[in-house]
């Protein structure tokens, strides 16, 4: 009974192991996504061009409701990272609207941004302005060029989502430019979204904290594999903890076997 509570006990281990989920809450807890290599390349036009151009994006866990977001990477060439947001509330062009995205490049979070720390915001529909920690707030940063390094072109318009027309946003960032390299973080940095609507005085926020506080911010992970079709990694890991298991007993019984 005893080795039948520690093989358990070992498959739960693993299974821990092997969630996108870190058991130590060193970012924001349960709140972590997977950034797979794109096998459909995106194009930059504030919408679905096609019904399956966002399909090979995973969807991250614990979304707001009326806010969605997912992303993805190209290559060859420069690593191209492309994200798709959709605010299903907002469905007009206010000047007060803003889309914000920050970055931890570190992964090393604190309680206030860092010099690694960029926060992206696009204000109205037009306006891109990206800061930069200074390791007590944000200050801006211009050091960057558009349609070079990064990009954004949003919409008003229906998508496989949803039907009724709401704020499309698609960006992309070419990862090459040191200050959107993230290798300093093993390609897993720190990040969170936001989306505001001004006319409804809607904020909703992946996760949902403060752009100020970066030890609070969710997780991003790269692979260089394409999104699974069937078979998910968790999956994966419980069929190779029960053949750990029945290794395990074929190994506790064999020298039982071959004695008699």
């Amino acid at each position: 009974m005893k080795r039948i509570l520690l093989v358990v006990l070992s498959v739960i281990i693993l299974c821990s192991l092997s969630l996108p989920v870190a058991l130590v809450n060193a970012y924001y807890e349960g709140y972590a996504t997977t950034n797979y290599q794109a096998i459909e390349e995106p194009v930059a036009d504030g919408k679905w061009t096609t019904d399956n151009e966002w399909t090979d994006a995973m969807i991250p866990p614990n979304l707001p409701e009326n806010f969605h977001w997912r992303q993805k990477w190209t290559w060859p060439g420069n690593i191209i990272e492309h994200f798709l947001i959709e605010f299903f509330i907002d469905d007009t062009d206010d000047a007060g609207d803003y889309f914000q995205l920050c970055i931890d490049h570190q992964a090393n979070g604190g309680d206030a941004p860092q010099a690694d720390d960029l926060k992206i915001e696009w204000v109205g529909h037009e306006e891109l302005t990206i800061y930069q920690g200074d390791g007590t707030g944000w200050v801006e940063f211009t050091d960057y060029t558009w349609e070079t390094d990064i990009y954004i072109v949003d919409s008003i318009d229906s998508s496989p989502l949803d039907s009724n027309p709401h704020w499309i946003i698609e960006l992309w960032m070419d990862r090459s430019a040191p200050y959107f390299d993230v290798s300093g973080a093993g390609y897993a940095p720190w990040i969170r979204l936001a989306v505001y609507d001004e006319s409804t005085d809607t904020l909703a926020a992946w996760p949902p904290t403060s752009p100020d506080v970066p030890d609070d911010w969710g997780l991003e992970t790269g692979t260089t594999e394409s999104i699974p079709e069937s078979l998910t990694f968790v999956t994966a890991a419980l069929l190779s903890s029960v053949a750990i298991v029945v290794s395990c007993y074929l190994l506790r019984r064999r020298p039982k076997t071959e004695k008699n």
